[in-house]
């Protein structure tokens, strides 16, 4: 793959960054567009929020200045629907990152095994062959001594050690994983209001990745419905833009080296 793109754009290679490397990993993926898209979408949920909140706290001025019993329960009311209208937005936020992180990380391990050829077996197109490699380079399946699992995670960073990429990926992967999908799980598995204590373990998870990534509504003093925050969100697609650069730095560094 990467041997007939290089024949085809050689001469423009001296201008490309690290980014632009990384998709010759995904022949029939368009990254940037779908970015495009998940920013708009993100910044437009954004504005519709603040939106929102301003008129929320319209009413609340209101209230107290005329100091109508009416007024404050419809401020009361509009607080409340608030906190499942937030739980829909940051739903539907980790809805669009989740899914593309995940198929992100497929995608390079995938582009990097069509490199390697690398399997088990003196005949590379035998059946156990072919079964071996693929589920060596999906990250779905991560291996332990006794058995083959299905962990993304484990699956995500087994491979970044086993094609050496993993030197260049960010400091915090694993964090930035663990909350994006344990998040992800969360909301798609218990939807907005989630079991008392699946929200307290999230609450000590919050506290070992970074307090500032998740916000929650309050309830007798405890967690309620947890929220993404913006801090999160801005790191997910941070985040995103460094793995792009560190896969590409990679295919520069091991198959591009004269460029």
């Amino acid at each position: 793959m990467v041997e007939a793109k290089a024949a085809t754009g050689l001469g423009t290679m001296l201008h490309m960054n690290d980014s632009d490397y990384a998709h010759y990993f995904f022949d029939d993926y368009d990254l940037e567009a779908q970015l495009i898209a998940i920013r708009g979408f993100l910044g437009g949920a954004r504005k519709h929020e603040n939106e929102e909140n301003a008129e929320i706290k319209a009413l609340a001025q209101r209230a107290r200045e005329i100091g109508s019993e009416r007024l404050v329960g419809m401020y009361t009311d509009s607080v409340h629907a608030s906190v499942y209208s937030d739980a829909a937005r940051s739903a539907a936020a980790v809805g669009v990152l989740a899914p593309f992180v995940e198929n992100l990380f497929t995608g390079i391990f995938r582009g990097i095994g069509q490199q390697e050829d690398n399997y088990l077996g003196r005949d590379k197109d035998t059946k156990r062959s072919k079964l071996s490699r693929a589920h060596f380079w999906d990250p779905h399946f991560s291996f332990t001594s006794n058995e083959v699992r299905t962990n993304l995670i484990d699956g995500i960073l087994q491979l970044a050690d086993a094609s050496k990429l993993a030197p260049r990926l960010p400091a915090d992967t694993r964090k930035v994983l663990e909350a994006l999908f344990e998040y992800r799980n969360g909301m798609l598995h218990s939807g907005f209001e989630w079991p008392p204590e699946r929200r307290e373990r999230f609450a000590e998870r919050v506290r070992s990745w970074n307090a500032s990534w998740f916000i929650s509504a309050q309830s007798g003093g405890k967690p309620w419905v947890w929220y993404m925050s913006d801090l999160f969100i801005i790191r997910v697609l941070a985040f995103i833009d460094e793995v792009i650069a560190a896969a590409g730095q990679h295919a520069r560094e091991t198959y591009f080296p004269s460029t």
